[in-house]
């Protein structure tokens, strides 16, 4: 799927475990900015595409392969390998949980006391952190197997779950709107408690409950499987079903206005 939904499903997510902070705005806010940026985060082992790469990281680690072959490979660092696993979003919460305890604190007070104190008083912006990682690796499962087979969920294990096929890579307009809408409502929420009292907590995870299952109905209604493994030479047919299934299900004016939407990206969405 592509990194813009991607991003704001871990947004979303951010919206609901920063009701759940009882402090200020500034609080919630980092919640809600750190689950989005960890909802980004599992592409980054997308970076073997970069055209730098093999001249530069390629050379520095001295790889046999191109940055393209491993990409497609089942290195630990390939795509939907490591940084596509439950390990690697444990240990980026903890990582990100000890750079901001030394950043914090003065090298005089550099204590374990202090660090788990540390970690239980940031303790909601870590979980939103591995939520918002995690919702990324939930929504590359339905996408073809490709020469993955899924995701590598439980590295180190070899096991790949996923690739169904259910949806295609791209152009999964119904559910950026989908997110988006969880993304409004929940911040609605979250300014109207300051007039009207009521349980924010419950109300924001019922949004995205609803939200995520209306997603999964979404990608299991499509009617159509794109699933194929290794490479395929229907690519352009599925993609250009992908989006006739989109137009059929937002109708022509909202088609039209993502559509205009997608061409302006200058990345895949």
């Amino acid at each position: 799927m592509d990194i813009l939904t991607h991003t704001l499903s871990g947004v979303a997510v951010g919206t609901v475990v920063s009701s759940f902070e009882k402090r200020g705005w500034t609080y919630k806010l980092k919640i809600i900015l750190l689950s989005g940026f960890a909802g980004a985060l599992p592409d980054l082992d997308a970076i073997s595409l970069w055209r730098g790469f093999d001249s530069t990281i390629g050379v520095f680690f001295n790889l046999e392969q191109s940055g393209r072959v491993i990409y497609s490979a089942k290195y630990w660092y390939s795509h939907h390998a490591f940084l596509h696993s439950l390990t690697a979003g444990v240990m980026l919460m903890t990582f990100v949980g000890l750079i901001s305890y030394f950043f914090n604190t003065k090298v005089r007070e550099v204590k374990y006391k202090n660090l788990f104190s540390s970690f239980n008083q940031m303790r909601l912006s870590l979980i939103g952190f591995l939520f918002g990682f995690m919702i990324h690796l939930l929504e590359d499962m339905p996408t073809p197997s490709s020469s993955w087979g899924g995701v590598n969920l439980f590295w180190p294990s070899k096991m790949y779950i996923g690739g169904t096929g259910h949806i295609w890579w791209w152009n999964n307009y119904d559910i950026f709107l989908i997110v988006v809408s969880v993304i409004v409502i929940n911040l609605l929420l979250h300014l109207l408690q300051n007039v009207v009292k009521f349980d924010l907590k419950s109300l924001t995870v019922i949004v995205f409950m609803i939200g995520f299952a209306s997603s999964i109905y979404q990608m299991n209604t499509r009617g159509f499987d794109f699933a194929y493994t290794g490479s395929t030479n229907k690519y352009h047919q599925y993609e250009a079903k992908s989006k006739e299934i989109q137009k059929e299900i937002l109708g022509d004016k909202v088609y039209k206005m993502m559509e205009s939407f997608d061409n302006k990206l200058r990345f895949y969405f």
